[in-house]
């Protein structure tokens, strides 16, 4: 796979990344269910135009604006295909977390193992009980059990299980059906690695950058196993841990790019989701951050892939991170440090 050259990796690896780790492979499922959805509109000779990056819907299909979603695990069940209908950016508070009567005119909502879609008019959805110009957040929709194959039942109960167990879990529905890891992934995704690896490009630029970070999870383990350092990896999606050594916290981290200049590293500091307070971490959310700058990104060639790839970290502590000015006890949202501040590959901060 490209996709794994580029990060560095080898391809059986990257596949073995993606599946444990529940918030990427949830995220490769999404856009697979666009590219089926792409697929079956090219097998029926319909043309149609990919929406922008920040546009409510995905496609425009003839005169309708159509919104791809797959199955939400949850709620999926025999019965019933389940579907999150609440915004992935912008402002997520209150009201404007969920779609409007005006987002979209279709809901297109593949099924596990996206084998079929469900086609449905924005106008039949339920409303928000409380906001009633708005869409439900979460509603289910009726179909035929027997249509899911006794892999794709197992697949679905295994999405449903809780973030921590979940590698786990995942590790034994591979072994059960003795696959490895890239086959495992083209089956959950019913793509080909090839039609996999294209899903991974600057028009999905938040799937991309999630799998620098990830990636970077995976250097450092190789990072630690070559200083012979015992470390247990955090796969719990909501943990704010990534990697322990003995009782040390470890957060690992890429650069910011839009922040490093020649003279600066530089690295977010703050959650994926919330706003104000809530989108902060606190002072002793972690002992140490491992900020991966092995990526090389020349910009003039790509600004998202980097161009080589080498093993290095600058391991920085907690007491040099500085607090949000109108925050005490929580983190600035940007962290930025001299690149001639800390040693590369400075391991001393990680001896227990």
């Amino acid at each position: 796979m490209e996709i794994a050259k580029k990060l560095g990796l080898e391809t059986e690896i990257f596949c073995r990344m993606v599946l444990t780790t529940k918030m990427l492979l949830s995220n490769v499922i999404g856009h697979a269910a666009e590219l089926h959805y792409e697929k079956c509109l090219e097998k029926q000779g319909l043309s149609f135009t990919k929406a922008g990056t920040d546009e409510h819907f995905d496609y425009i299909v003839g005169q309708f604006r159509d919104q791809v979603k797959r199955f939400e695990s949850s709620s999926t069940n025999l019965r019933k295909v389940g579907a999150n209908l609440t915004q992935t950016h912008g402002d997520r508070s209150a009201q404007d977390a969920f779609y409007t009567l005006n987002s979209f005119d279709r809901l297109i909502l593949f099924d596990v193992g996206f084998e079929d879609y469900l086609n449905i008019k924005i106008s039949d959805l339920p409303l928000h009980p409380k906001y009633p110009t708005h869409v439900k957040g979460k509603i289910t929709i009726d179909r035929d059990g027997s249509l899911l194959s006794n892999f794709n039942k197992e697949f679905l109960l295994t999405m449903q299980i809780p973030n921590q167990a979940f590698p786990s879990a995942i590790e034994e529905l591979r072994k059960k059906y003795s696959l490895n890891y890239t086959q495992l992934l083209e089956k959950t995704c019913n793509l080909t690695t090839d039609e996999i690896d294209s899903l991974f490009t600057i028009d999905n630029f938040r799937l991309v950058t999630g799998a620098k970070g990830f990636s970077a999870e995976e250097h450092f383990n190789v990072f630690l196993e070559n200083h012979n350092i015992q470390y247990r990896q955090d796969k719990d999606m909501y943990s704010k841990v990534d990697h322990w050594i003995g009782d040390l916290r470890v957060q690992v981290k890429i650069p910011n790019q839009r922040a490093v200049d020649e003279n600066n590293w530089a690295f977010k500091t703050h959650k994926s989701h919330g706003s104000g307070v809530g989108e902060l971490y606190e002072k002793d959310a972690f002992d140490v951050v491992a900020l991966f700058v092995g990526f090389e990104i020349d910009e003039n060639i790509d600004r998202y892939f980097p161009v080589s790839v080498k093993n290095e970290f600058i391991i920085i502590p907690m007491s040099d991170i500085e607090e949000h000015p109108n925050y005490p006890g929580f983190l600035k949202r940007i962290t930025k440090f001299s690149k001639n501040k800390y040693k590369i590959n400075d391991i001393s901060l990680l001896k227990v």
